[in-house]
């Protein structure tokens, strides 16, 4: 009972000191919230594979190795369902948002209720009970604009994560129409190569790569094809044009 009664004293004698202290506490209690997006991170990630898919969209593989786990899990299911496009298999993961400086503001908290004691000892000092009360009124508000600016940050993220889905589908239908043009580009080239192969037949295939756009990025197995169909021309060319000895 002495070590209580001597604590009381000492907060009030130092109350224009630990008073303010209080209050400091719970306005850096609730910055320190206000400021913290757990998206931070995922954003930076997923606006940087969105650049990347949108640059470079048949190296979209390589790109989801980028992407958040939960994301690239997504992909791996999105591969291995065959599904049409990325958005049907693609959904939005909400991160936990825990508050932080929580020991801080619970010693704050009892010290401010150590001044409703001293308030019971002593009814002069209203102001203590005040102060309690602006306490707890300001951590609710705290925690309502808390509440606040995590939907706002959680629905940005979901624009982002919009934006990376909207690419994806992108990516889906270049490689569909990528794939198809390889294949009528096989096709073509095999025509050419049951006609006599001469160096007119040779360009014309170039140009028929140049035309079809197949002359950048390819996957393995569409170049593996293109591969084959173009060996087959050269090996014909090769032995029309073999010197006779």
């Amino acid at each position: 009972m002495d070590y209580l009664i001597k604590a009381l004293q000492f907060i009030e004698a130092y109350d224009f000191i630990l008073l303010p202290l209080i209050a400091l506490a719970l306005v850096l209690f609730g910055v320190c919230n206000w400021s913290r997006n757990v998206y931070r991170k995922q954003n930076k990630k997923i606006t940087a594979c969105c650049r990347k898919v949108a640059s470079y969209p048949a190296k979209t593989e390589q790109h989801i190795a980028g992407l958040p786990d939960e994301y690239r899990r997504q992909w791996r299911a999105y591969k291995n369902s065959k599904a049409a496009k990325p958005s049907l298999t693609f959904e939005f993961v909400p991160l936990k948002r825990r508050l932080i400086l929580v020991p801080l503001f619970c010693l704050a908290a009892i010290v401010s209720a150590l001044y409703v004691v001293v308030f019971a000892f002593n009814l002069a000092h209203v102001d203590y009970l005040i102060f309690q009360i602006v306490f707890w009124l300001g951590f609710v508000l705290s925690l309502i604009v808390n509440r606040l600016i995590a939907k706002r940050k959680q629905y940005k993220a979901k624009q982002i994560f919009a934006r990376l889905v909207s690419e994806l589908n992108r990516s889906a239908d270049y490689t569909a129409d990528n794939s198809q043009a390889v294949e009528q580009t096989v096709k073509k080239l095999q025509q050419l190569n049951k006609c006599e192969v001469t160096g007119a037949v040779l360009t014309r295939a170039s140009e028929l790569l140049h035309s079809k756009g197949l002359d950048t990025n390819r996957s393995v197995a569409q170049q593996r094809k293109l591969n084959t169909a173009l060996n087959g021309l050269l090996q014909s060319y090769s032995r029309a044009n073999k010197p006779i000895v």
